[in-house]
């Protein structure tokens, strides 16, 4: 009983949200952007699983390099950028592709383009890091049609309102599960050259290939490394990454290098291996940036270190 009131909360306030975010950003949008700052401020006091759980991840992953005062801002910080980037999702509805082009440059366009060319689908590998949610939005303003996959929400109805959000910004949705028919449904697009958003970045206990993040170990997802393998597709590395002045910047890397000559087991956990140290290398360009949330256990927990006390320099 309370498990169900507690969704049909979540749904109508997701739903209010989103109703009121559309009114308000029309009228005034800078208002809005400030007092999404004021909430996530608030937020970061009152949400105590997201503070403690950030705060000790980043002390585990940098408490060899940065103080305490350092990485509670690259937490806040966190937790700021998600805030906005619900803002901006809110906003990216009303907005015309000039808009977002305009908005929102692209750097490494030739490299989807490549990638393309070979015919057989793009998996654009990407993290909860920027605005993860504008990624397939800004694409479609450049003609792509880009699917995301995602882990749906046990309650049907909520599940149904974000897919229709998402398509609302023009990024139709990809159900992990049932397993079966997502990757039915993911050889479909791949076959017809399109385009398909893995955010790959969450690590939990259960089934996956244990790989080195930070000096130690989690459990990563093997399922992007073995679609690219069975169906051919390129992996291409993207973040749409917040700059100094608070805009957005969609950055595209060189497709990430899959290696073939092992064999099963081993082939698989290489390339795991190798999106990894993509994620790791991309988290430590903009550490305030991403969602410390994500790492949910460590393989092998290790103490952190707290006597450096170098400064964080911003690293957007």
């Amino acid at each position: 009983m309370i498990q169900a009131l507690a969704g049909k909360f979540v749904y109508f306030s997701t739903w209010l949200g989103f109703q009121l975010g559309l009114s308000a950003v029309k009228i005034s949008p800078a208002l809005v952007f400030w007092l999404a700052d004021r909430l996530a401020a608030v937020g970061y006091l009152s949400f105590r699983g997201f503070r403690e759980r950030s705060l000790a991840n980043l002390r585990l992953a940098f408490g060899d390099r940065f103080d305490d005062q350092a990485i509670d801002l690259m937490a806040r910080r966190s937790l700021r950028n998600f805030f906005r980037a619900c803002v901006e999702t809110v906003a990216a509805i009303n907005m015309s592709d000039e808009q977002l082009r305009r908005s929102i440059p692209v750097n490494g366009q030739s490299y989807l383009d490549a990638a393309r060319a070979r015919g057989r689908g793009v998996l654009l590998l990407s993290a909860h890091l920027g605005n993860f949610f504008l990624l397939g939005t800004r694409l479609a303003a450049e003609g792509y049609t880009a699917f995301v996959l995602v882990n749906q929400p046990r309650d049907g109805r909520f599940a149904r309102l974000m897919d229709d959000y998402r398509l609302r910004v023009r990024q139709p949705t990809i159900h992990a599960r049932p397993r079966n028919q997502a990757l039915r449904e993911l050889h479909e697009v791949l076959r017809r050259n399109q385009i398909v958003i893995v955010i790959a970045d969450e690590f939990r206990r259960g089934s996956g290939i244990e790989v080195p993040f930070f000096g130690g170990t989690v459990v990563a997802r093997r399922g992007p490394v073995t679609v690219a393998l069975r169906t051919g597709a390129a992996i291409l590395p993207a973040c749409l990454v917040r700059q100094p002045d608070d805009s957005l910047q969609l950055v595209i890397e060189p497709e990430l290098e899959i290696d073939r000559s092992a064999k099963g087991a081993a082939q698989i956990r290489e390339n795991t291996l190798r999106m990894s140290r993509w994620l790791e290398q991309t988290v430590r360009g903009y550490p305030d940036q991403w969602n410390w949330m994500n790492i949910r256990h460590w393989v092998n927990q290790r103490e952190p270190i707290t006597d450096s006390k170098i400064r964080l320099r911003r690293a957007v």
